[in-house]
């Protein structure tokens, strides 16, 4: 009676816990830096899908340990995100290889696959191909993603370790491309001063339009700009109509500014307002072979000196550059070649911020540097440094492509002379430069502004200065513009305006870090047998172990029960 009695409370608790576990969720992640906890930006993301999420991943086949484990990382975040998402998502994953109808649409997609070699013996190797792709499809949208961009060594590997890091947010930024879809924050692009058009920028306008309704913006007539309303107290909120700018961006000025664009920028940055700049102070024009260099007057230097930036005036030479395309001859037409080019810097040095995250590296095109200086209220952030084999040359100089190609400068000039920023972030509360000065007037803004006048900033704002106007412009190829930006510079433009745009949700996937435990290679290669030997043959040894412990301890206990 007693045992039927335990029996049925066993029961019991196994149904209660049954039902409990079907009501309520619960895990525990037991890692130090809660690597498998989804964070609160992927969580907010997932509560504001509108309709159900299936992702599809092509990650199925007969692969190496290091790739599997890969998928197994993959999968675990999904199941994460289906766990806690309140409308129904739902996974699966498909070997591409076999099913033709997929390898039609990543064609017509543009998706290479990535051969791998597949050891399956000790002298075979076979060649196989994967498509690190995944599908997300929700109602009407289907968005592709690449889930190891990013992640690519000098050597043409995969480093699937840092790839998996970055899964969440992959993932996390297309499932707020569906969910953002309809309500978008708006995106200013300066215009007035020659700036570089969006449609000069095919791919990053299509990028943009994706999270931000893009909108032309003149001040020079003394249009007045509202940061948005997110930006702003509640209070403020409800008495205010519009959206307001979410961030203005300025693409290649080749004009000066009046005091009057000057004062409604910089009043615009005090209430709390996100600046993004792209320009130098550089006309350069190399269609003859040769030109001098001639210096830009934008006017901006005393607003700058005061946000505590100081342009260099210079043009920044680097060993690690691209390549300039050149007409060597003609046979039936032009005959083009490539060049090294020093004007042409590869930036690939980033100092650790959510803006740099996922960040190969990035193609300067006669750029310069800016130094910062520091500000009360204003806190620095270097984005992107040259290499150490750099240099910055100042003054007035004779450019000759030639020459230069020809014979280039002595590397040992350029040492002790790199690391050169070429982009700075600053945020935090700035003071106005015109305080003290009555606001400024002009024959195209003849009315003085009707907004009042802050002498400092009454909201924290955030400006990113980026040392080149060229920067979001198409590759070239063979003189002409291609449709698409060159290297990664077009991920690294859309880190900055989503980190000024204060979108919360993808900042905090970004800036989220899981620390690589790595074995030692050096230990590695140096000890092949003995760590094979270790892991292999400790859980046997142990094993043993236990079963004989087990079998002497049972073996005595029985024996003095029979005494």
């Amino acid at each position: 009676m007693k045992n039927l009695l335990q029996l049925l409370i066993l029961v019991a608790a196994l149904i209660l816990l049954y039902l409990l576990g079907g009501r309520y969720f619960l895990r525990v992640d037991l890692t130090e830096e809660k690597r498998y906890t989804l964070s609160e930006g992927t969580r907010e993301i997932l509560k504001r899908m509108p309709q159900s999420t299936y992702v599809t991943v092509y990650l199925e086949g007969d692969f190496p340990y290091p790739i599997q484990r890969y998928k197994r990382a993959v999968e675990t975040m999904l199941a994460e995100m289906r766990a806690v998402a309140p409308k129904p998502f739902n996974y699966t994953f498909v070997n591409p290889s076999k099913n033709p109808q997929v390898l039609r649409l990543f064609k017509q997609h543009g998706i290479q696959p990535i051969p791998i070699n597949v050891r399956v013996s000790q002298t075979e190797t076979r060649r196989q191909y994967m498509y690190p792709v995944a599908t997300i499809h929700a109602g009407q949208q289907d968005i592709w993603v690449d889930l190891v961009k990013g992640h690519f060594r000098p050597t043409g590997e995969i480093d699937l370790l840092e790839a998996e890091q970055e899964v969440e947010y992959k993932i996390a930024a297309a499932l707020r491309q569906i969910a953002t879809h309809g309500s978008k924050p708006i995106l200013g692009f300066l215009s007035g001063h020659g700036e570089y058009s969006l449609s000069q920028m095919p791919q990053l306008e299509a990028e943009l339009g994706k999270f931000y309704r893009l909108v032309p913006v003149r001040v020079r007539e003394g249009q007045a700009l509202a940061p948005a309303k997110a930006y702003l107290p509640e209070t403020l909120q409800k008495k205010l109509s519009g959206d307001g700018f979410a961030a203005i961006v300025v693409i290649g000025p080749d004009s000066a500014f009046t005091e009057r664009e000057k004062y409604e920028l910089e009043q615009y940055l005090l209430r709390g307002g996100r600046l993004l700049w792209l320009l130098d102070h550089h006309r350069i024009n190399l269609s003859e072979g040769s030109a001098l260099v001639l210096l830009r007057e934008l006017n901006l230097d005393d607003l700058f000196f005061r946000w505590g930036w100081r342009p260099g005036y210079d043009l920044v030479q680097d060993f690690s550059c691209g390549y300039i395309e050149l007409i060597k001859g003609y046979y039936d037409g032009p005959v083009w070649g490539a060049e090294k080019w020093l004007y042409y810097p590869i930036v690939y040095i980033f100092p650790a911020h959510p803006v740099t995250r996922t960040v190969d590296a990035v193609l300067y095109r006669y750029a310069g540097s800016v130094d910062t200086i520091s500000r009360p209220g204003i806190k620095h952030t270097i984005l992107a440094l040259s290499s150490p084999i750099s240099r910055s040359v100042k003054g007035t100089q004779m450019i000759d492509i030639n020459l230069t190609v020809k014979n280039p400068p002595n590397p040992e000039t350029f040492k002790g002379k790199g690391f050169r920023p070429m982009a700075v972030l600053s945020e935090g509360r700035f003071t106005s430069v015109f305080v003290d000065r009555e606001p400024p007037t002009d024959a195209y803004a003849p009315n003085p502004p009707t907004a009042r006048f802050l002498p400092e900033s009454g909201l924290p704002g955030k400006a990113i200065f980026i040392t080149d106007g060229e920067f979001a412009l198409p590759s070239e190829v063979q003189g002409r513009a291609a449709d698409y930006t060159p290297l990664d510079n077009l991920t690294f433009l859309l880190n900055c305006i989503d980190y000024l745009t204060g979108e919360t949700t993808l900042t905090q996937v970004r800036s989220r870090s899981v620390q690589l435990r790595r074995l030692n290679p050096d230990i590695v290669r140096r000890n092949p047998l003995l760590i094979q030997a270790f892991n292999l043959g400790l859980p046997v040894v142990v094993m043993v172990v236990f079963g004989v412990g087990l079998y002497l301890w049972r073996r005595h206990k029985y024996r003095r029960s029979l005494v």
